[in-house]
């Protein structure tokens, strides 16, 4: 049984279509200075070798590399002057584009007839998503801030937020989708934070380098005021305080929206033992 070859994954097709290829390209170098008018034959090369770029059967790939060493024969016979093969490329080309007109003309007159389909349930929710997120670019002029709740009255079914876990940064999501101006505002901590840990990690290997220089000088020129290690060290514990502080705002916050979230709970079965008796007495 003969081994299934895919020329498209061969090696050595691919080095004699990029050699014909090449070799096409530059007949039209030559053919653009004898033949002015023949510019175009550039483009149309280059337009059917990727449109034949994915052939997988062996014999239309046959045809298409006879039908290049062809065209070369030809472009280099007109490149030499030979009248006969410059109409025939001119000629060839003619239909070309005569084709290609056709054929967006008939696209065009098919794009009109097909009908125009509704948008789906994913695509309204998709724009309606985006369109969303350009509105709550920045926060509203009258929003409140997030920790000024419970409100104690609420238009409407009262929503219970959920606290979240954003990589150490804590948030109340109210609902869905969260708007742009809450996402960038944790993007910034979490970079901030991050910058401020690789920064640490980067002073790790610096310290002990210092350290080696400190004790050469002191077996050279003796201990001196100011240490390499010192400027190192006292960076990287400055990291550590910020990123410490940083840590425990963000439980002080997590505590605060969490004793928020429970305050929410308790209205909202307030609120819904209070419709329930309203709805109890009207049947009544």
């Amino acid at each position: 049984m003969h081994r299934l070859v895919v020329p498209k994954l061969s090696p050595t097709h691919r080095f004699a279509c990029l050699a014909l290829y090449r070799a096409l390209l530059r007949r039209c170098n030559d053919l653009q200075r004898t033949a002015p008018g023949l510019v175009s034959s550039q483009s149309h090369i280059q337009e059917r070798f990727r449109k034949y770029k994915k052939l997988q059967s062996p014999s239309q790939t046959a045809n298409a590399l006879k039908a290049g060493y062809e065209a070369l024969d030809l472009l280099y016979s007109a490149s030499q002057g030979n009248k006969h093969d410059s109409s025939l490329i001119s000629t060839i080309l003619s239909e070309a584009h005569l084709a290609k007109q056709r054929k967006r003309k008939l696209q065009s007159v098919l794009s009109e007839l097909r009908p125009v389909q509704p948008p789906s349930q994913k695509q309204i929710k998709k724009e309606k998503n985006r369109r969303f997120q350009e509105l709550t670019v920045r926060p509203h002029p009258d929003a409140t801030p997030i920790l000024s709740r419970p409100r104690p009255v609420v238009s409407g079914r009262r929503r219970i937020p959920v606290l979240v876990n954003a990589c150490g940064i804590p948030f109340l999501r109210i609902k869905k989708p969260q708007p742009q101006s809450i996402s960038r505002v944790i993007r910034t901590k979490i970079n901030n934070r991050q910058r401020l840990a690789d920064c640490r990690q980067m002073l790790e290997p610096e310290i002990l380098f210092a350290k080696d220089e400190d004790n050469w000088d002191s077996l050279t020129t003796g201990e001196e005021a100011e240490s390499w290690a010192s400027e190192c060290e006292a960076t990287s514990k400055e990291i550590d305080h910020k990123l410490r502080n940083d840590t425990i705002e963000n439980i002080r916050v997590a505590d605060a929206m969490w004793e928020i979230v429970l305050a929410e709970r308790k209205l909202a079965e307030e609120e819904k033992q209070k419709a329930e008796k309203e709805k109890r007495l009207t049947e009544t």
